[in-house]
């Protein structure tokens, strides 16, 4: 039987292992994007259909297999937090990863061991937290994952480190009474006691429904503690400090970063239909150039409305040297507030613009569907597409509820693009999922791709739409957009 490896020994296996583990499957996801983004283009010299795409070759043996691969990675069960599968399949990939490295070779007739082994897991797991919470970090630029991709790694990295804090201090007690951990010192037995109240603070707000019912308490507790929770973790055990130094380098750089791309201007804001807000920035009120392609977005701050609070939004127009406009539906806290200010006029700190928008560029035809507010990002795609490629044949839907949520954008017949309104209150909702394979069928065997935007039923119909289309070897590429916190 082989000796339990505890202590050093068991650091100096599992931090570079893990490490090296972590950092192969980002250096796949940049070098994936990478080829993807420079190699898959369309050359120049390339001769084109009469559509103006690029032909789709027929799908057998091998791209066969492939494609019914990325199907099945596609694939979303139906469920209120189930994700797509290629997504639980990493994150069961990482939590077993973790599992494995806390239960490896462990002696069970002693809690000391597992007591470490807990410990070491959760503040290893420090900085990779921190890197995907980063919102400007060079991850963000490298790999071309959505927000919420970002966000849903983050959030259960969140949680082993929470988890195993919460692992670390019930094996402790288990072998040492509490009353003793806490009276053994300021940095031992108080350090801990209030670093662990901070991790379960974070993770019980974390929670999707707390998130969606108060998200103001849940992004100040998000932050505070976290940064309180660190510093006295800091002071708790010596060998902890390595990593909570990089999580607070990886910290103080996105906030750094945030700083150096904030803007100060002044926005004005339009009461529309469906209590929503058109939140229009005047980029011209500020001394710096701002700049920024479709499909990226802006975190918003209005003090006098919501101090210290920084919210996600996609752009609503196509790039343009006056007005940034962003659609905001008012639910609750900011956004209610917002809506419900009597001042039409405010001043508006927003740092970005961020994220890396999908590459349309050999598509003879792009389907783009919205849903509500999901307008934001369908329609200066939709516009911007229209003006740099004439050929493309673009496919415009938006499912509103009310026929007068057409006023939010322009719909004129000037952009080259076939506006079409799905009114639900008028025509039911739509079948996504027949409409995109008409869509599809129609390009006749053009390479076509879905960008979607909208409610969660919208977004889920579009996903299986385009996987059952890739399992019967059709090939067409999907992204979505959307916000979750």
């Amino acid at each position: 039987m082989a000796t339990p490896l505890t202590g050093r020994p068991f650091s100096r296996l599992f931090v570079p292992t893990y490490n090296a583990i972590i950092g192969f499957f980002f250096l796949v996801a940049t070098a994936s994007y990478f080829y993807k983004l420079h190699f898959l283009k369309p050359k120049s010299s390339e001769k084109r259909p009469l559509l103006g795409g690029q032909a789709v070759k027929p799908a057998t043996g091998f791209l066969l297999g492939y494609r019914k691969v990325r199907s099945v990675l596609l694939y979303q069960p139906p469920g209120r937090y189930l994700e797509p599968v290629g997504t639980m399949f990493v994150v069961l990939g990482y939590i077993a990863l973790n599992v494995f490295y806390t239960f490896y070779n462990h002696p069970w007739e002693t809690s000391a061991v597992l007591e470490n082994r807990f410990g070491l897991v959760c503040v290893a797991n420090l900085p990779i937290m921190f890197l995907l919470g980063s919102k400007t970090g060079l991850l963000v630029q490298w790999t071309g994952w959505s927000h919420e991709g970002y966000n849903i790694l983050h959030r259960h990295a969140g949680r082993v480190v929470c988890l195993t804090a919460l692992g670390h201090v019930i094996t402790n007690a288990y072998r040492t009474p509490l009353r003793e951990q806490l009276m053994s010192g300021p940095r031992i037995g108080v350090g801990g006691g209030l670093s662990i109240l901070a991790f379960i603070i974070i993770l019980v707000t974390s929670f999707a429904p707390a998130r969606n019912k108060m998200y103001e308490v849940f992004l100040y507790a998000h932050v505070w503690f976290l940064v309180g929770g660190i510093i006295v973790l800091f002071f708790h055990y010596p060998r902890v400090r390595p990593y909570c130094t990089a999580a607070s380098v990886i910290f103080l750089w996105d906030r750094i970063n945030r700083f150096k791309n904030a803007h100060h201007v002044v926005a004005t804001a339009t009461l529309l239909s469906g209590n929503t807000v058109k939140l229009s920035l005047n980029v011209n009120s500020t001394f710096r150039e701002i700049h920024w392609k479709t499909g990226q977005y802006v975190y918003v701050t209005i003090n006098k409305l919501a101090a210290f609070q920084a919210h996600p939004f996609t752009i609503a127009s196509p790039p343009n040297p006056n007005t940034l406009d962003l659609i905001i539906r008012a639910r609750k806290g900011f956004s209610k507030t917002l809506f419900m200010s009597e001042s039409l006029e405010h001043e508006v700190t927003f740092h970005g613009p961020y994220g890396s928008p999908p590459q349309y560029d050999g598509c003879s035809r792009v389907i783009l569907l919205a849903g509500g507010a999901g307008i934001s990002y369908t329609y200066p795609e939709a516009v911007e597409l229209a003006k740099k490629h004439s050929g493309m044949d673009i496919d415009f839907l938006w499912v509103v509820p009310q026929r007068d949520f057409s006023s939010w954008v322009d719909l004129d017949e000037k952009y080259n693009v076939d506006f079409k309104l799905w009114v639900t209150s008028e025509q039911g909702r739509p079948n996504i999922d027949q409409y995109i394979k008409d869509s599809v069928k129609a390009a006749q065997g053009q390479k076509v791709a879905v960008g979607t935007c909208g409610p969660a039923p919208l977004v889920l119909a579009a996903r299986n739409a385009c996987s059952s289309l890739l399992w019967n070897g059709v090939d067409v590429e999907f992204y979505s957009e959307n916000f979750g916190w």
